[in-house]
């Protein structure tokens, strides 16, 4: 049985779908990372890693879901220097602000913006996309990734990592293979591993392009 965790990671885990999670993230802001770090959280590093396999440091990068800069600290270390983030909460926006690698800050520009709606970003910004555990109940669901698909270029990599349980709960493969055969994106791979070293938390890493 995968474990929850405790206090707010429980209760960002169990969200429903239409469940808002903003307030929530807003109050774990401040105990965001201590939390996580505890926990041994590895998703950051795997979607960096994969996106370092793709696409060069000169790439333009979109950390949708960006929390407090966990994933853009990655990004920063192994050489990206153009990555702006997007969050619904302020509060984790205001953290991933003092973000910096190298004495450079991590992020070019941070939005507040509810991905659950329209984005006000031009079609083929970014050359790519991370999105790293927003996918699920009180997050984004697959009918919401088409949305962020079209704000990277034709042939740009996005790369999800997303709680496996929802993965495997919400038919999450079926509904991915829908949106392949809808002209969303196609789909490079799907990697299941575990993405917490100190918890059962099985994960899965999504990568695709857009057509």
């Amino acid at each position: 049985m995968p474990d929850h965790g405790e206090g707010p990671l429980e209760q960002v885990s169990t969200m429903g779908y239409g469940d808002r999670s903003d307030g929530a993230y807003n109050q774990w802001a401040k105990d965001y990372e201590t939390d996580l770090t505890q926990y041994g959280y590895l998703s950051p590093g795997l979607v960096a890693d994969a996106m370092h396999d793709y696409v060069g440091g000169t790439a333009s990068i979109v950390d949708y879901a960006c929390g407090t800069g966990l994933v853009g600290v990655e990004l920063a270390t192994r050489g990206f220097t153009t990555v702006d983030g997007v969050d619904f909460a302020q509060g984790m926006l205001d953290l991933a602000a003092e973000k910096t690698v190298a004495g450079r800050p991590v992020y070019r520009e941070l939005l507040s913006l509810d991905l659950t709606n329209t984005i006000p970003i031009e079609d083929g910004a970014y050359d790519a996309l991370v999105c790293v555990g927003a996918m699920g109940g009180g997050h984004l669901a697959p009918e919401h990734l088409p949305e962020l698909m079209r704000t990277i270029v034709s042939g740009g990599i996005a790369a999800f990592y997303m709680n496996g349980v929802a993965y495997q709960n919400d038919n999450f493969a079926e509904r991915f293979d829908a949106l392949e055969d809808a002209g969303a994106w196609r789909i490079t791979s799907q990697t299941a591993s575990n993405y917490m070293a100190e918890l059962d938390r099985p994960g899965m890493l999504v990568l695709a392009s857009r057509p």
